[in-house]
């Protein structure tokens, strides 16, 4: 049992650099870097016109390592999992996730294994572990949705007043992109620098909607799209378009405080029994290892597992209400 002791902890230490040495060195994040760096060029009074450059890189590799890249190139879920990357904002590839989890899922697994000697546990274990830097990047892209909402009535007031001001939709971009904080400064940024670089202005807004996949953002969108096959005055429909996505952004502020004791219940369905099982596994140890030396017992084990990711899926769905 040392040796497997022994195997697991180098495993995990070798995995760990390895995941860690590929998220420091992926490119990814330094597209959002050289973005923010032209802005803020533009935003520098003393910068000439003509010393600003930016290149839009287009990097379609999913791993740093050749090997990897191919194998995951021949999988249609690699390209969803890396959108779900970019969609998050993180400076990483699909390949460093995937070996993330991986190298998660396998320490778990030798771990369990060894201390329990039980190979279903085990099992249960490896998928906990290798599912957990996945909702982690889900999180993340959840979290930086909630910020660009946040941002997006200031930036359409802000492109309202200065297509009221005068200027083009283009321009009325650039400022926004210049004045809006990041995240949504910096898809702005983007939007704006693919049209400057020959891109369609519809299809760079396209492009915005594809990476932050964000329904008020889609509106808005949607309403440049519409009045630029149409015309109209778009100062007018964007001032009605803010204070939708205000009156939206309100509702679902007041739906997340209604439904607080929903999520908070079922918190505590979750947690209460995991921490019921480790009292009772400290104050009598010999009264839980009933449900893993028995076969029955492993088996009911798997049952409560199981209803208990149901639950959790269930109660998701009930406080979960889209406005």
């Amino acid at each position: 049992m040392v040796y497997y002791i022994i195997f697991a902890v180098f495993s995990a230490a070798l995995l760990s650099v390895v995941a860690v040495y590929l998220v420091f060195s992926e490119k990814v994040g330094m597209r959002n870097k050289r973005v923010r760096e032209r802005l803020n060029a533009l935003a520098a009074e003393t910068a000439p016109e003509e010393e600003i450059f930016y290149p839009i890189l287009r990097d379609d590799k999913l791993s740093e390592i050749p090997t990897m890249n191919r194998i995951l190139s021949k999988f249609r879920f690699s390209q969803k999992l890396q959108r779900l990357i970019d969609q998050a904002g993180l400076p990483m590839k699909a390949g460093a996730l995937v070996l993330g989890m991986l190298s998660l899922a396998g320490v778990m697994f030798l771990l369990v294994r060894n201390l329990l000697q039980n190979h279903l546990l085990a099992l249960v274990a490896a998928f906990i572990g290798g599912i957990l830097p996945y909702l982690y990047v889900r999180r993340r892209r959840r979290k930086r949705k909630e910020e660009i909402d946040a941002l997006l009535p200031e930036a359409v007031d802000l492109i309202t007043n200065a297509l009221k001001s005068g200027f083009s939709l283009e321009t009325a971009l650039r400022m926004a992109a210049r004045e809006i904080p990041d995240p949504l400064g910096i898809e702005l940024g983007i939007a704006f620098e693919e049209q400057n670089l020959g891109v369609s202005l519809t299809d760079a807004l396209s492009n915005l909607g594809k990476r932050v996949q964000s329904e008020d953002l889609n509106l808005f969108i949607t309403t440049l799209l519409i009045h630029k096959k149409t015309g109209g005055n778009l100062a007018e429909v964007l001032d009605k378009i803010g204070n939708t996505i205000r009156e939206r952004f309100r509702l679902e502020k007041e739906i997340r405080i209604f439904s607080a004791q929903g999520r908070f219940s079922g918190i505590v369905l979750v947690v209460l029994p995991i921490i019921v099982s480790i009292i009772i596994w400290v104050i009598n140890p010999t009264y839980v290892k009933i449900l893993i030396q028995e076969k029955a017992g492993r088996y009911l084990l798997g049952i409560a597992v199981i209803m208990q990711v149901f639950g959790i899926w269930v109660i998701s769905r009930i406080v979960k209400i889209r406005v």
